[in-house]
């Protein structure tokens, strides 16, 4: 399933990124802006990031994404982050990906000044691979019936959704119409759940390009 999960993390970030909303939230190893303030010298403080595997009231357990352990200390000076919104620690819970800022106090462990997450749409793995054909779509185009299309997902499921008079379509930074769309091509987009049936509010057609980062190198829109 991991590479499932981060196929379709840089599918969401490159809808965000298509669609011109916000600046996304932090990775799971990048601190908000916030938790920065204080370091002139502009560089990232140390920190550590993974999947919580325990957690109590002083402290977490994560999974590092090299497979290690690490102890990750709290205290009343801790701040948490969901996002980019405050959040607490009874936010958090076993399974979630989360980011850690802090001072490191011995071989894989931590003293947390931060920890964040990405928040609803990837923070952990569960809740984003929940997203899925509910607020997003991404996937090749198998067929096409009138204004219903199938989708074959990057996490091999195969799903029909519909087309309504409030879609619009984009290829390559230009409006295309439903009918330019064929068996074959790729597409991505956000979307809601209405009457059970997932519908675009965009649907942009090609494949994400990305570089080191997961950024989107193709043009935007899409």
């Amino acid at each position: 399933m991991k590479w499932i999960l981060i196929s379709l993390w840089l599918l969401l970030s490159a809808l965000c990124i298509a669609q011109t909303t916000p600046a996304s939230p932090p990775s799971e190893d990048q601190s908000p802006p916030s938790a920065q303030d204080g370091h002139g010298n502009g560089q990232r403080p140390p920190g550590v990031a993974g999947t919580i595997t325990a957690t109590d009231a002083h402290s977490i357990t994560l999974k590092t994404r090299d497979g290690q352990t690490a102890q990750v200390a709290l205290d009343d000076k801790t701040q948490y982050r969901k996002g980019r919104e405050a959040a607490a620690f009874s936010d958090f819970k076993v399974g979630d990906v989360v980011f850690v800022r802090g001072e490191k106090t011995g071989e894989n462990a931590w003293q947390a000044a931060v920890v964040g997450s990405r928040g609803q749409d990837g923070g952990s793995g569960g809740n984003f691979a929940e997203g899925v054909g509910k607020r997003f779509i991404a996937g090749e185009i198998k067929s096409i019936d009138g204004t219903q299309l199938t989708i074959q997902r990057p996490d091999g499921v195969t799903q029909k959704i519909s087309v309504d008079e409030d879609t619009s379509f984009r290829k390559n930074g230009e409006s295309i119409t439903l009918a330019d769309l064929k068996p074959g091509d790729h597409a991505f987009g956000r979307g809601e759940l209405k009457n059970g049936v997932f519908v675009p509010a965009v649907l942009n057609v090609g494949q994400p390009k990305f570089g080191m980062h997961g950024q989107n190198e193709a043009p935007a829109p899409r």
